[in-house]
């Protein structure tokens, strides 16, 4: 869980990657700081550290931009758009704005004779090649 500090810390970084504009609202304005990113740690928990060690990548003062933001190639930056992104997109006013739909359990069904398909696959057991290393000599 994030402290109340890192909420709002995660409020000020998601306005950058996700400003309001073309009549949509801000991250922050979507809560994702709130409700939303507890909902995506419940999905992907291995988003929570990631998140929490972004933050605390951050400089003490935020850059203006997000041009400004990614310049900084923060290791975590990556983690902390994913999850802001995820975040944004549950807010059910942003879902309804962009189209979505409501999200619904799609079944997997394999084909009966899968089984069959896969067995010499399974038989042969596993295999590999070695990736090359650089230079080409493996």
């Amino acid at each position: 869980a994030l402290t109340d500090v890192q909420r709002a810390r995660l409020a000020q970084v998601a306005d950058l990657l996700i400003p309001r504009a073309s009549g949509m609202p801000s991250a922050s304005d979507a809560d994702v700081q709130g409700e939303y990113i507890d909902r995506v740690f419940g999905v992907r928990p291995d988003l929570a550290d990631a998140v929490a060690a972004g933050l605390a990548e951050l400089p003490e003062t935020l850059p203006e931009s997000f041009a400004e933001l990614a310049a900084l190639q923060l290791a975590r930056l990556r983690s902390l758009a994913d999850a802001v992104t995820a975040a944004y997109f549950l807010n059910p006013e942003v879902a309804r704005r962009v189209g979505y739909r409501q999200r619904s359990v799609i079944p997997i069904r394999f084909d009966e004779d899968l089984d069959t398909l896969v067995a010499s696959v399974r038989a042969r057991g596993p295999i590999y090649r070695p990736t090359p290393e650089p230079g080409g000599v493996a």
